[in-house]
């Protein structure tokens, strides 16, 4: 199988672990930051799908002085993009090329080009709920950061299952050989 030239497997396992520690980093500083807004807040409101949810999330985080914490946050969202996107797509070529079998290789390619698709869906759900937070929630709004995020959530745990399935693959190898 042909190797990628612009990562060989020493070059990987350098950028997972730098990536790993700075996607950890970064969401310890985000959920710091972000106080009082939970993390499970921005997601109910990624999953309103409803309008009437999603306004009266906004109404609330309007009462409660949250809804600037919440404008901010998908504005650092967008960092984030950047940073996990990368952590996953070269944790799976790397679990990839670590399983050993040459079909989980060829797959980690393919979820590497499912987690751009992922980044590409959260920039637009981003968008959506910025039109959102600062003007009128709109059903089209609404439902479009829903699709968004229901999409990004199903690559991400896609893109996690096949690492630990990688993972599995690896364990065995070294018991086996």
């Amino acid at each position: 199988m042909k190797q990628l030239s612009f990562a060989p497997p020493a070059n990987l396992q350098r950028w997972f672990w730098v990536l790993l520690a700075i996607n950890c980093l970064f969401i310890i500083a985000t959920k710091w930051y972000m106080a009082p807004l939970s993390t499970g807040e921005i997601v109910r409101f990624e999953l309103a799908k409803e309008l009437a949810v999603a306004e009266r999330t906004v109404q609330y985080w309007e009462t409660y002085g949250k809804l600037n914490h919440a404008i901010i946050g998908i504005y650092i969202d967008f960092l984030f993009i950047v940073f996990y996107t990368s952590g996953l797509l070269v944790a799976s070529l790397y679990f990839g090329r670590l399983s050993g079998h040459e079909i989980l290789m060829r797959t980690g390619k393919f979820v590497a080009y499912l987690l751009i698709v992922a980044g590409i869906c959260d920039v637009i759900e981003n968008i959506a709920m910025l039109k959102s937070l600062q003007g009128t929630p709109t059903r089209w709004s609404v439902l479009l950061a829903y699709d968004m995020a229901t999409t990004k959530f199903s690559i991400v745990i896609l893109s996690a299952l096949f690492i630990a399935i990688c993972l599995v693959f690896r364990l065995l190898r070294k018991v086996v050989i």
